[in-house]
Formats: C-alpha cells, structure tokens, sequence
C-alpha cells in the first residue's frame, strides 16, 4: 500500500479575504476622517436646511391643495374642526359650572 503525499490545505480565497478586509479597514478610517471634518458637517447641514424649506414648502403647498379640495366637497378642514371641538369644550366647562350651581341652589332648597 502506498502512502499519499498530504496535500497543504491551500485557501483560494484566503487573499481576497484578506483584501477586503484591508479595504474596508482602509475604507473606514478615512470615511471616519471625512465624516469628523467640519466641513463636512456644514454640508451636511447645508443640505439638511435645504431639504427642511423643500419639505416645509411642500407641505404648505399640500396643506392648501387639501383645504379647497375639502371647501369643494362642502366638508370642514382641520381647522375648522379645531375651532368646533375648542367651542364644544367651552360649551360644556359651562355646562358643568351650571350643573353646579343648581346642585347648590337644589341643597340651599332642601335644607328649607
């Protein structure tokens, strides 16, 4: 019987792993360097700015596109229904102030 030669264990991928990984080390320090910078902060805020007015515009724009659609279709807006629930609650705070007057007024004629 013959003994086979062992065969080393050769990884095919072992240096594209290790390739990758001095990549994204290499990657990650100057991202990390870049992302530190002030300068890059001020972009960042620069477009985050920019981004807010486009949204806040937007919005605007949606709100007042919802407000006539609502008008035409005779249904209330939001601020309309706002104003009603803030009448509504005013409404029945004095509700409750009457309902305590009459319970006292009710006590002063049962204690006659």
């Amino acid at each position: 019987m013959s003994e086979k030669p062992e065969k080393p264990d050769v990884d095919p991928f072992a240096q594209m792993v290790q390739f990758y990984d001095d990549w994204t080390k290499t990657w990650a320090g100057a991202m990390s360097e870049t992302v530190a910078s002030k300068g890059f902060a001020d972009s960042m805020a620069q477009q985050l700015e920019a981004s807010l007015s486009a949204t806040q515009l937007m919005r605007q724009q949606m709100g007042q596109l919802m407000e006539q659609s609502l008008q035409q279709m005779n249904l209330p807006t939001r601020k309309e229904m706002l104003s009603l629930a803030g009448r509504m609650t005013n409404v029945e705070m004095r509700l409750d102030d009457i309902e305590a007057k009459l319970d006292k007024v009710l006590d002063l004629l049962k204690d006659k």
